[in-house]
């Protein structure tokens, strides 16, 4: 699910929850600043992965609310989040030392969706990412502040800078047109224009200093603001190469899928990959992994990419390739070759949270930051056998695998144990699972029951692919099921009478599910007071 869920508790004495909590201790008069929990928190906005040992940690809460920002890690370690808030040119600091936020200084334009370029003096350029043309903005750490770009140049609302053996190249896809800027008061000048203006384009630099603009749709004329089009795109915007050594653009030769808000990766051989983003319309992922030959003009279809995790997957150069993060995937990937995608096989790393657009960002060391909005797991109900009736409670952490009861308590398990309240939903951390073995073992999940058979469904109701849970000897929950006629899987909940062989509708539950090649039990939990958590 990609909707915020209900606040999370903290983990603080969650593990008291399994063994009793311990007694308070008094707390001192002078207290300081309370630590962060090592465990990130069901829904946090990101975490900081280690690299070495594989874990992440929970970072402390971002400022303000962000979609379409840019994160820019700076020499001395920190970095940088610009934009994407509704609250004007707002930036913030992320201390990998602290693992918090504190506000950074104020742009003078409100940006999302914008770029942001970290020039090799150790300034910030950012530019792009608002509806009227603005001028690009330029962060002097000896400063604190963003003075405008020399110059009288305006970006609209798609934009990218590089730095190339000429100057910083910076692009404006609304109109098209370019510039070199080296760096001084100077201000840019122009170099030519792109032959298709576009929005939502990529621009990376080749091995051998050439840069290679990709995608994109293009502007209407009398809605180019509009941030996704909703007409489908025209599959001839072709990619473009600009050489800064003669200061020109061409065309590339071969034709490519059309894509916008993609990435775009240079491979340690030298070619690149294109993958994620939509295609031909804003509400359709492009899912082809693209190959791109620089020297020979040339691209190859490499596979299909699984749409679950398009089509903003979060991607960031590391040594030799790239670390990928599929949207909603709880483990990034390390790529240096095309089947890397296709085959990622085992991972090292693993997150407590699973993202949405996730932004990663490689740090001094062996640090990760990831940040973006929480994708979560199955979705809670509970099932009220009083009143017939299912009440939707949320949703858990993505990444749970199934539900347990310990000591009384609920348990989601997963990589990650959460402490779940039957009645509201709530999560509390309790550890990693690997760290709570002993407990665990006492737990009870679901386990598969008697064989009951078919259901006895009303002539034209048979469904396929339900769940059947015994409730006492003489009654059993039927959840859900596919047929023809609903395909997708139904929202029904039925009270099977053993004794009587017949079926009684209850209340419907809140969202339509399917368990197929699910052992009997599973996807649902029966609780002492005879309620039924149903995941």
């Amino acid at each position: 699910m990609r909707s915020p869920f209900a606040a999370v508790l903290m983990a603080g004495m969650a593990l008291g929850i399994l063994q009793g909590a311990p007694p308070k201790k008094a707390a001192p008069k002078t207290q300081a600043r309370k630590a962060l929990p090592d465990i990130p928190a069901a829904g946090a906005s990101g975490e900081l992965l280690d690299l070495e040992s594989g874990r992440s940690r929970a970072l402390g809460a971002m400022l303000e609310s962000r979609t379409d920002f840019q994160a820019t890690a700076f020499p001395e370690g920190r970095v940088l989040i610009t934009g994407g808030s509704l609250k004007g040119g707002t930036t913030e600091w992320f201390d990998p030392g602290t693992r918090r936020f504190t506000a950074g200084p104020s742009m003078a334009q409100a940006r999302q969706g914008h770029s942001a370029l970290l020039l090799k003096d150790g300034r910030l350029l950012v530019a792009g990412g608002t509806e009227n043309p603005s001028a690009a903005e330029i962060l002097d750490p000896a400063t604190g502040k963003f003075e405008a770009l020399p110059g009288d140049i305006r970006f609209g609302l798609s934009a990218e800078l590089l730095e190339t053996e000429g100057g910083v190249l910076l692009v404006d896809g609304q109109t098209g047109a370019c510039w070199l800027w080296g760096g001084q008061a100077k201000a840019p000048r122009s170099t030519g224009s792109l032959g298709n203006p576009r929005l939502f384009f990529r621009a990376l630099r080749l091995g051998d200093g050439r840069v290679l603009v990709t995608g994109g749709w293009r502007p209407e004329p009398s809605k180019a603001r509009r941030p996704l089009p909703s007409k489908p795109v025209s599959a001839d915007i072709p990619a473009e190469i600009f050489n800064p050594r003669k200061g020109r653009w061409s065309a590339w030769k071969a034709s490519l899928r059309p894509r916008a808000r993609h990435q775009a990766a240079l491979l340690p051989d030298g070619r690149v990959a294109l993958f994620g983003g939509f295609g031909a319309r804003a509400e359709i992922a492009e899912d082809s992994l693209e190959i791109l030959d620089p020297i020979h003009e040339s691209v190859t279809v490499a596979g299909r990419l699984s749409p679950r995790g398009l089509p903003s997957p979060g991607w960031a150069s590391l040594g030799e390739g790239g670390l990928y993060l599929p949207e909603g995937a709880t483990s990034p990937w390390k790529i240096t070759a095309p089947e890397g995608w296709l085959n990622p096989g085992p991972t090292a790393w693993r997150l407590g949270n699973a993202y949405q657009a996730p932004v990663l960002v490689p740090l001094k060391g062996m640090g990760l930051l990831v940040v973006g909005s929480s994708v979560w797991g199955p979705g809670l109900e509970r099932w009220d056998p009083r009143i017939g009736q299912c009440q939707y409670l949320g949703a858990l952490r993505a990444g749970t695998e199934t539900l347990s009861l310990v000591g009384g308590k609920v348990l989601a398990l997963g990589p990650i144990v959460d402490a779940v309240d039957p009645k509201t939903g709530a999560l509390t951390v309790l550890g990693r699972r690997e760290e709570l073995t002993a407990q665990l073992k006492q737990g009870r999940t679901p386990g598969a029951p008697q064989p009951l058979g078919l259901p006895p469904f009303p002539p034209g109701q048979v469904l396929r692919d339900c769940l059947v849970l015994r409730l006492d000897a003489q009654k059993a929950l039927v959840l859900g099921g596919r047929s023809e006629a609903f395909p997708e899987g139904t929202d029904q909940v039925w009270v099977w009478d053993l004794k009587k062989k017949t079926l009684r509708p209850s209340g419907p539950m809140k969202t339509k599910r399917v368990f197929p090649a699910i052992p009997q039990g599973q996807g649902a939990l029966k609780l002492g007071d005879g309620s039924v958590l149903i995941w």
